[in-house]
């Protein structure tokens, strides 16, 4: 594209609008607004560090009077993409100039950042606290790629995650879920939805489901179009899919709660079986792991403090071995542990933590936990094998 030829044929910028579908209404609930230069997209343009800026934002004020004309009288939201540059200029009321002319209703109104090229963070977050008291709100895109001071810095009302490079599962990265889980987390502390975008398989959709997306977007859900698509093929997508989505998910879940029962009776049956013994701790830990063999491959001990009171009884070559280097450590810091002694208490029985990745073995597990005599409690930890053959992990 020759950036020359957008600058002195503005007439010929047209839009489109992707739309964007919701998580809990299965309708298209807003759009994003693209721009189109002879059928090429704009993107290089606005990117390209030899257009000056204002030039760059005048080709983004067409776009928006043309999205606007099209949709004030529609409902849904709308998504304009940003550079930071642009809302720095006149604070803010350069980029806004052509929507107020045209009376569009500003809460309708996303402006979208590039996460990954924003600049002058401080001044920027400036910029949003007017945008926010004007009633715009502001989305920041590419989150996944943003440094977390700079997403809490602007504090948007959006955060968009660009699902691209997401592969098929088989070959998903082993980081992809955490973060994505790091996306939810810091989504629920703005109070801000998530939009996933960029969907083009049923992978990427049950992702974007199973992690808090509230919006949806991408090829598998709907093109976009030179008109705002009222109806998208996503609709009946979601219709179909989201069911099967949850109800795979609630059998996994159930299957855990039924694993917790068992492991807690296992165990139970264990103690009352006289050779538990408060003085023989880590005996008591040798005698119980053949009987368990294939469910746990570590245990230890720890008082109601996080004191660990026994060695780190575990599976090495098929053998149990005792190793004392942890004895007396105290792992109250862990963020699971209040909450597990807790749970312990209230329910007086075992209970069995969420999956996460063993800082030493490199190995996805969950850790069973179990009250036992004389203020002692168990810990044990499943083996990322078990947990496959289960289908307790996805």
């Amino acid at each position: 594209m020759d950036a020359v030829d957008v600058m002195m044929n503005p007439e010929e910028v047209e839009v489109t609008f992707e739309p964007i579908l919701g998580a809990a209404t299965f309708q298209v609930e807003g759009y994003m607004v693209h721009g189109q230069f002879r059928g090429e997209s704009l993107t290089p343009f606005f990117y390209d560090d030899d257009v000056p800026l204002e030039y760059q934002l005048d080709i983004a004020k067409r776009m928006e009077r043309l999205a606007a004309e099209q949709l004030r009288d529609e409902t849904q939201f709308v998504t304009f993409r940003c550079r930071s540059e642009w809302i720095l200029d006149q604070g803010g009321e350069a980029f806004l100039a052509p929507l107020r002319e045209l009376n569009f209703p500003l809460h309708r109104i996303y402006v979208t950042l590039q996460g990954t090229d924003l600049v002058d963070v401080s001044r920027l977050s400036r910029v949003v606290q007017y945008y926010r008291s004007s009633g715009v709100k502001v989305a920041l895109d590419f989150a996944e790629s943003t440094s977390i001071e700079d997403i809490m810095t602007v504090a948007p009302e959006m955060l968009l995650v660009d699902l691209a490079t997401m592969v098929e599962k088989k070959t998903l990265s082993v980081t992809y879920p955490q973060m994505l889980q790091t996306m939810e987390y810091i989504a629920s502390r703005l109070g801000a939805p998530l939009l996933y975008k960029s969907i083009d398989h049923l992978g990427q959709l049950r992702y974007a489901w199973r992690h808090g997306g509230r919006y949806y977007m991408g090829g598998l859900l709907g093109q976009g179009d030179a008109t705002p698509p009222r109806e998208a093929k996503g609709m009946s997508v979601l219709t179909q899919e989201v069911p099967s989505f949850f109800l795979h998910d609630q059998e996994r879940i159930k299957r855990l709660y039924e694993l917790e029962f068992e492991l807690h009776k296992q165990i139970h049956d264990l103690v009352q079986s006289g050779k538990w013994s408060r003085d023989k701790k880590d005996e008591w830990l040798l005698h119980i792991a053949p009987k368990l063999e294939g469910t746990f491959v570590r245990y230890y001990l720890t008082d109601q403090t996080g004191f660990q009171t026994s060695a780190n009884v575990y599976q090495a070559q098929s053998n149990w071995t005792v190793d004392n280097t942890y004895r007396g450590y105290n792992w109250s810091f862990r963020p699971y542990f209040i909450r597990t002694m807790a749970a312990m208490d209230v329910r007086g029985r075992g209970y069995l933590s969420e999956d996460y990745r063993d800082f030493s073995s490199n190995e996805v597990t969950r850790t069973f936990s179990y009250p036992l005599p004389d203020g002692m409690f168990l810990f044990a930890d499943l083996s990322e094998e078990f947990l496959y053959q289960n289908r307790l992990l996805d």
